[in-house]
């Protein structure tokens, strides 16, 4: 039997807000802190928003990405910019949230999330719109895998971080290498690899594993 909803965030108000947009769809269980997570890998709840004030430094996309895999996953930030945004839809993640969205919104996005869907803010709907068409028509007309012999070595493990749902900074920061130097090899991947951007090369890689 699995869980009920989990909503996980040291903030009552926070608890108490998400908390009752939840009981709709179920009963609902309160958590203070991060540790909880480990308890949802072995026993999924039916959903869990998840307050990323919880940790002192935001994780990598990647460290959240089996939990996403198991349960509709909704992250609240404090501020998110596009390309971040991005990536955690890359690795699973059904929606990312900010303080702006209404509670009439939020009630939206645990619906469409709950039945399967994912949600996009306005801003990035467009990008992931165009990576999307663009994979497909590429795969339209031609199904192999790509060709990751022409990327250079620093250029693979680029390529693998963006596949593992990795801003350009979180990139930047692992490889010790600037945010500017990040955006020119990625510019020579998507030119080798022959894709639009980085939802599409993460689509690709992920598709080839």
């Amino acid at each position: 039997m699995s869980a009920p909803h989990y909503v996980i965030s040291n903030r009552h108000e926070f608890q108490v807000a998400w908390g009752s947009l939840l009981t709709a769809k179920g009963a609902v269980q309160q958590h203070l802190d991060a540790l909880v997570l480990m308890d949802c890998l072995a026993a999924p709840p039916l959903s869990c928003v998840l307050d990323m004030h919880v940790f002192a430094t935001i994780p990598p996309p990647s460290a959240l990405m089996g939990l996403a895999k198991l349960t509709p996953l909704l992250l609240v930030f404090e501020q998110l910019s596009v390309d971040e945004e991005l990536s955690w839809l890359a690795i699973g993640v059904r929606a990312c949230c900010t303080p702006d969205l209404s509670q009439e919104r939020l009630a939206v996005i645990i619906d469409v999330t709950h039945r399967g869907g994912i949600w996009v803010s306005n801003a990035a709907l467009p990008l992931l719109l165009k990576g999307l068409q663009h994979y497909t028509a590429h795969h339209t007309e031609q199904n192999t895998p790509p060709n990751l012999a022409l990327l250079t070595p620093q250029e693979r493990k680029i390529a693998d971080l963006v596949g593992r749902g990795d801003s350009n900074k979180l990139i930047a920061r692992e490889l010790n290498i600037s945010d500017r130097t990040v955006k020119t090899h990625l510019g020579a991947i998507f030119s080798k690899l022959q894709v639009a951007d980085r939802v599409h090369l993460a689509l690709l890689l992920n598709q080839s594993h």
